[in-house]
């Protein structure tokens, strides 16, 4: 592995999210947004490494 290769995936370690976790701070943010009435979120992890990728998605109306 190259030397930017590895500055790289250990700042990744550092901060790890799953997409899961990306449409729930969507989620929380999208849900106070006072112009909204409903939303959908589609968060795609593009892997390199494997031969799948990582999707989730959540969606539904604004809550006040």
């Amino acid at each position: 592995m190259r030397e930017d290769e590895q500055a790289f995936a250990k700042r990744n370690a550092e901060n790890l999210m799953f997409v899961e976790d990306s449409v729930r701070r969507l989620h929380a943010a999208l849900s106070t947004y006072y112009q909204a009435t409903y939303f959908r979120v589609k968060v795609e992890h593009q892997e390199s490494l494997h031969a799948h990728d990582a999707i989730a998605e959540i969606s539904g109306p604004v809550y006040r």
